[in-house]
């Protein structure tokens, strides 16, 4: 059995990673709206929900 907490947010990196490209690529897409997930701003970093990502990924297959 595994204790560890549910992930809720990826980073920039993460997501780049997720979507196979350059992480300035994912902050250039969402500001030009053309990666519809909005991210959180914690301190300088951007957070996206896991949630939306995996509903974006949804509908994307």
């Amino acid at each position: 059995m595994d204790d560890a907490p549910e992930k809720l947010w990826y980073t920039e990196a993460e997501l780049a990673s997720l979507l196979r490209v350059h992480p300035s690529t994912v902050s250039r897409r969402v500001r030009e709206g053309n990666l519809p997930v909005k991210p959180l701003v914690v301190g300088a970093r951007r957070v996206y929900p896991v949630a939306e990502v995996h509903r974006l990924a949804g509908l994307l297959a």
